[in-house]
């Protein structure tokens, strides 16, 4: 079972996604870890999830996955898992903000952001858990 989930090739094209997403993301993932990059730091983004609704566990998972999670897929390790994840995440903020629209705010004309770029992240992904970490990859190293 370990080895099929850390399971992939020697592809450059599942480098570049991973290397992209993992770039991407991993910017969110320390705003709600450490409040770099104008984010509010652990607590205060455990406070917000919170009182929101959303179960404490859910919400550590949230952080846990767009920051460490981010950084292993940058890595190639266990990629399948955190894009996984990340997907899931993704799934849950294209509905909330499905409400704003499809497109991102570009212009500040909207109430919100749109879904537009939870979908790229998405289908990014969904890439990577189909295809694995690829070239220059710990989970290509594990398994070889």
């Amino acid at each position: 079972m370990l080895k099929r989930l850390l399971q992939t090739d020697d592809n450059l094209t599942s480098f570049i996604i991973r290397v992209t997403v993992a770039l991407v993301m991993l910017p969110h993932g320390l705003q709600k870890l450490f409040g770099m990059f104008g984010g509010y730091g652990f607590k205060a983004t455990m406070n917000f999830f919170t009182s929101s609704g959303t179960p404490a566990i859910l919400a550590f998972l949230v952080i846990i996955t767009e920051s460490i999670g981010s950084l292993l897929i940058l890595f190639g390790f266990t990629t399948r898992l955190w894009a996984l994840m990340l997907t899931a995440i993704m799934l849950v903020a294209t509905n909330m903000h499905s409400a704003n629209g499809f497109f991102m705010n570009w212009a500040g004309t909207q109430k919100g952001e749109g879904f537009e770029y939870h979908l790229l992240v998405i289908g990014i992904c969904i890439a990577l858990i189909v295809k694995g970490a690829g070239r220059w990859s710990v989970d290509r190293q594990l398994t070889k």
